[in-house]
């Protein structure tokens, strides 16, 4: 009985003796950061942008795509916020930066500016996204769904209002490839939004 005892003891010492090591001297999972990159051809080399200014902003999220961390959708109505897979910058911060590279890239101008801006410089027209969908699931497809409208800044005069819906597949599973994901239906928004800004432009 005596070694019956001692031998659980001692078992149970080394199963300790593990977890407290495993604790003190483990790794911990590092966190991943992402970012989105802007295109760089321009759309077209005449643009009516040329002389103006473009505001892009204030850009609307769901709240729950607020935070620092990668957000995707495991079924219709179930998320899941990664503590380890986040956004380098915030993502409202992330979309309107290439979102106005994107802009002035295809737009051929370097007068597209993020709101807000600061005088001396202020766009003649203004950009406004609200983004009503922009999740997905990593081993499946994004869905983008945004209303925007170009407002001309000296009257307040609404030029055009669109819905914009754009499904892109992740093609592999994993978040590189759900962020890639993102990333090009940006641009193919971006792309939109640059083609209607040259039809609608006197």
């Amino acid at each position: 009985m005596i070694k019956k005892y001692f031998y659980l003891n001692t078992l149970l010492i080394i199963l300790l003796s593990g977890i407290i090591s495993g604790c003190i001297g483990g790794t911990s999972q590092k966190s991943v950061y992402y970012v989105f990159n802007p295109v760089k051809a321009p759309l077209t080399a005449d643009s009516p942008m040329t002389d103006r200014g473009l505001g892009v902003g204030p850009i609307t999220l769901p709240e729950f795509l607020e935070g620092p961390q990668i957000v995707t959708r495991q079924e219709e109505n179930l998320l899941n916020i990664n503590e380890f897979h986040r956004w380098a910058d915030s993502f409202n911060d992330q979309i309107t930066t290439v979102m106005v590279d994107n802009l002035s890239a295809m737009l051929n101008t370097p007068n597209v500016v993020a709101y807000p801006w600061e005088r001396p410089f202020i766009p003649e027209y203004q950009l406004y996204i609200d983004f009503r969908q922009f999740d997905g699931q990593t081993a499946g497809s994004i869905t983008l769904e945004a209303v925007w409208s170009i407002v001309d800044t000296n009257d307040s005069k609404r030029l055009l209002t669109k819905r914009t819906t754009l499904v892109e597949s992740t093609n592999s599973e994993g978040y590189k490839a759900y962020v890639a994901a993102m990333n090009l239906a940006l641009e193919k928004l971006s792309k939109e939004i640059a083609e209607s800004v040259v039809g609608v432009l006197p």
